[in-house]
């Protein structure tokens, strides 16, 4: 056995046993005014005498001092293998990025992008850079995804310089977070700038080792671009358009990488994570001590210890029978303690198939609405949607806050499931409970799916066929008259055989413009598939992209 933290047994063991030398000695006033041979005939019996109590105090401070200094068995050293491999996310803050072609706008959509990507990368370790006309480090290469998410939702631009795109920063900054490491993966999420030539990017890149792909975070219609209220115009006073500057595509080709253009649904990191799923060959092996943590069973014989010194006890059955009941409850809260601490290690590291079995198993035991909570987490996570919904909808409770994630939660679900009305349903009644921005945006977001989907099943089915009408068969004088009357004014009137191939016209600009001001006056809000949001429980913390 080997003790993690020693230095607190000298440093508070010496004070206990002072203290225990100063009660020891020290009498009561009975004791001082009887002699002991007479308080021993006068005095009534009560169980467990004074020095017994104390001394089961004094192990019962002793076990918790034990239990400090974190006491291990060492098995040995393992070998442990990973495959992790590093990238570096640089996000484009130059102005052009205030453009709205994306919704609220590019930057703000691209740092969504970012989110899921983190969110869904299991095999990277990630490092974030902002640039601009120069270049700034958000974070070196980790592992931790929560501090990456929290350092990219704290990032503010407000007040810096985002006048132009420098990429070949971008790309000195990023040999800095690297070190001597080849070769160097660097994924740029811009626009592109208004730069014609990336030559000398394309060197710099080949020179150092880098693979470069690209996120395009624009369109090719364009959009002006709007700061404090007022759209920047030119010289002329012709206000200023910023497209996707397609030539950076060249970059990423040239380097080996490849050029994606952002979509509103994950199609564009599925495409983006498959790249980079070969970085991850290699194994690497990392050497740690295994080793078992004894500090719970030291807790455990301190409870006993205080329990029997706090009671008084009439026989030694009570005492069996008290010191069996503190055992086993010990003993049951240690293993709740444990089953809690698998699970939540499971799910930090993407092993969410069994975080549902552990996660089952405490919902069986306890039947908590939290326990049903962290399991429809792991279920969402393991791509189980279904069954997600059928825990979350187990989540019967009175905490509004919980109430809320859940909803919100179940909203994700069927969003997933592409059934949009059901999540409309959802965010709606999430919304009732709390005005929340992003589950503001997520109800704005499933509208508009459902919108896109109901177009597209229209534009699948085409108009009905009528079946032709007996009349219409026949020939002669009455078919005539039909005819002419289709051919006044001069325009002749489709058939029904025509009319059957003519396809419905697509939503208009101007009423997808109308959807975008719209959406629009909401801001601040994240992208739909948020991480299921963590709710403090008595013994660990908890977690769609």
């Amino acid at each position: 056995m080997k003790f993690v933290s020693f230095e607190f047994i000298p440093l508070m063991l010496l004070p206990a046993l002072i203290l225990l030398y100063l009660v020891l000695t020290n009498k009561s006033m009975v004791e001082r005014l009887f002699d002991s041979e007479v308080l021993a005939k006068i005095k009534i019996d009560q169980g467990l005498s004074k020095e017994f109590r104390i001394t089961l105090l004094f192990l019962a401070l002793f076990s918790m001092i034990v239990a400090m200094a974190r006491p291990v068995y060492q098995k040995g050293v393992v070998e442990v293998q990973s495959r992790k491999a590093n990238l570096v996310v640089a996000l484009d803050i130059s102005r052009s990025m205030l453009a709205k072609d994306y919704y609220p706008n590019r930057l703000e959509f691209g740092k969504k992008k970012i989110e899921e990507l983190i969110d869904r990368s299991e095999h990277l370790r990630i490092g974030l850079l902002a640039f601009a006309k120069d270049a700034f480090i958000v974070s070196p290469i980790t592992a931790d995804k929560e501090a990456l998410l929290f350092l990219l939702h704290k990032l503010d631009t407000r007040y810096l310089s985002l006048k132009g795109t420098n990429i070949l920063a971008a790309l000195m900054s990023a040999k800095l977070l690297f070190g001597p490491q080849t070769p160097r993966n660097l994924l740029l999420v811009t626009d592109g700038g208004d730069q014609k030539d990336f030559s000398k990017e394309i060197a710099y890149a080949k020179k150092e080792g880098f693979r470069i792909s690209v996120l395009g975070v624009a369109t090719k219609k364009g959009a002006p671009i709007e700061v404090d209220g007022q759209l920047i115009k030119d010289k002329k006073g012709h206000i200023v358009i910023t497209r996707l500057n397609e030539r950076i595509a060249d970059l990423a080709k040239a380097t080996g990488g490849i050029f994606v253009q952002a979509t509103l649904d994950q199609k564009d990191i599925d495409q983006l994570l498959h790249s980079f799923g070969d970085l991850a060959k290699n194994l690497k092996v990392e050497k740690i001590v295994d080793q078992i943590e004894l500090y719970p069973y030291f807790l455990a014989f301190a409870l006993l210890f205080l329990a029997l010194a706090f009671f008084t006890i009439p026989s030694r059955f009570g005492v069996a029978v008290v010191a069996l009941f503190v055992g086993y409850q010990a003993h049951a809260g240690l293993t709740d303690f444990k089953l809690l601490k698998e699970a939540k290690e499971a799910y930090e590291r993407g092993a969410y198939k069994e975080a549902v079995q552990l996660y089952e198993k405490i919902a069986t035991i306890k039947g908590s609405a939290q326990s049903y909570y962290d399991l429809g987490n792991a279920l969402y996570k393991a791509g189980l949607y279904e069954k997600a919904i059928e825990a979350y909808n187990k989540v019967q409770t009175r905490d509004k806050e919980l109430e809320f994630r859940k909803l919100h939660n179940l909203g994700n679900s069927y969003f997933r499931l592409q059934k949009y009305k059901k999540a409309i349903e959802m965010y709606e009644k999430a919304l009732s409970i709390k005005n929340d921005p992003d589950t503001k945006y997520n109800l704005e977001l499933a509208k508009k799916m459902l919108q896109k989907k109901q177009k597209s099943n229209q534009q699948n089915r085409g108009p009905k066929k009528e079946p032709k009408k007996p009349q219409e068969q026949k020939s002669g004088q009455k078919g005539g008259k039909k005819n002419q009357q289709k051919q006044k004014n001069g325009k002749k009137e489709p058939t029904k055989q025509e009319a059957a191939q003519i396809k419905p016209q697509p939503i208009s600009d101007r009423e997808e413009k109308k959807w975008l001001k719209m959406i629009q006056r909401h801001e601040g809000q994240t992208l739909l598939y948020k991480a299921p949001v963590k709710v403090k429980k008595r013994n660990t913390d908890e977690n769609p992209w």
